[in-house]
């Protein structure tokens, strides 16, 4: 029997459509991905935290998942709507359906939905909070909103994360300050022959540097960059004493603790096709994106009084948004999209590549 799904915000913009599996009602920033395939590697990013999902693909789940493409243990969303969405999924990868991974851990989930409609409306007047349920009444889901976490000072990343690390000795190793950092990255590190240790993001500066570690990669997460106050100030004491390179979220940190402002985003850029123009390549490079936040553009000669001079290292080409800053005099640079190619392209595994020549060169020198 299919049942009504009933999706809303607190001006009153609502979408409808229907489900078989029942589902308590949620809440969440609603936005959407333009990505065809990589279902089970956003669905477990934890930078999906407190976000409600619109998938624009037309059928969603039709190779099925397998547990090797997690970046997380677990789905990460606050719910998923679609416009289809496949129980039977026909690929020889396949462990589980996407439905019955969903429902093991009571994600919503539901079909039926105009999804290009939902796109247009976001991109026409951007994302917001949004509140999703399944047969009941406008009223009901507008009080859940009211209680909404929103993700606007949202610092769900100081608790994201989810890597685990087996061997406490950091000698020599890449430390990742882990603020829902994506699987992807750690299996990029270990393939270019690393070893990496988990950071908590309450950790300070002195013990990190008491690690004796080869580098920091500040990961990805979810929620708003600047109510991570705590985070943005331990890597200000860290640029300029170990090579440093910050990932979506990273990026936004790095830059904030540089001085520099980060505003939110419209509708955010999610997807697996973004063209990104990078200092010293002179192709674009297609990358996969999910941020709904980005640094506000700065002048070309901006110096810091401590770091040196900071400059646009990646810029993108739908919008001419801030896309990475570097700080060579400092050792450290970052990007806002996601070079681990966790889904995506592999266009952007070669950003990877200064990271390792700034800790090679560097960490010989101890």
């Amino acid at each position: 029997m299919y049942n009504k799904t009933l999706l809303i915000n607190e001006n009153g913009d609502e979408f409808t459509g229907w489900s078989i599996d029942s589902f308590n009602p949620a809440t969440g920033e609603l936005i959407f991905n333009t990505a065809m395939t990589g279902f089970v590697e956003i669905l477990s990013d934890p930078s999906y935290i407190n976000q409600i999902l619109t998938f624009t693909s037309s059928h969603v789940g039709n190779y099925g998942i397998s547990s090797k493409d997690y970046e997380s243990n677990k789905p990460r969303v606050e719910a998923v709507i679609g416009n289809s969405f496949t129980s039977t999924p026909s690929s020889w990868r396949s462990e589980n359906s996407i439905t019955s991974w969903l429902k093991e851990y009571e994600i919503p989930f539901s079909g039926g939905f105009d999804v290009r409609s939902i796109t247009k409306h976001l991109r026409d007047n951007g994302s917001s909070m949004y509140a999703v349920g399944q047969n009941i009444d406008k009223k009901s889901l507008l009080n859940l909103l009211e209680n909404a976490k929103n993700i606007i000072g949202d610092d769900s990343a100081l608790t994201a994360g989810s890597l685990e690390t087996k061997d406490s000795n950091t000698d020599g190793k890449v430390g990742i300050i882990d603020l829902g950092a994506k699987q992807s990255i750690v299996s990029v590190l270990n393939d270019l022959n690393f070893e990496t240790i988990a950071i908590a993001p309450n950790t300070s500066s002195k013990q990190i540097l008491s690690m004796n570690l080869r580098g920091i990669l500040i990961s990805n997460g979810p929620g708003d960059p600047r109510s991570l106050k705590n985070v943005i100030e331990t890597v200000g004491e860290l640029i300029g004493k170990i090579p440093i390179f910050g990932i979506c979220l990273g990026h936004q940190i790095l830059s904030l603790a540089c001085g520099l402002k980060v505003k939110k985003l419209d509708f955010g850029h999610h997807g697996s096709n973004h063209p990104v123009e990078i200092s010293g390549i002179k192709k674009a490079l297609i990358t996969a994106q999910n941020h709904g936040f980005a640094v506000e553009n700065f002048d070309s000669n901006y110096k810091h009084d401590k770091y040196g001079r900071v400059e646009v290292f990646a810029k993108n080409l739908n919008d001419g948004s801030n896309e990475g800053i570097s700080i060579w005099d400092s050792m450290a640079y970052s990007v806002q999209f996601h070079p681990e190619s966790g889904p995506g392209t592999s266009d952007g595994l070669q950003i990877f590549d200064p990271f390792v020549e700034l800790m090679e060169k560097n960490y010989a020198k101890k």
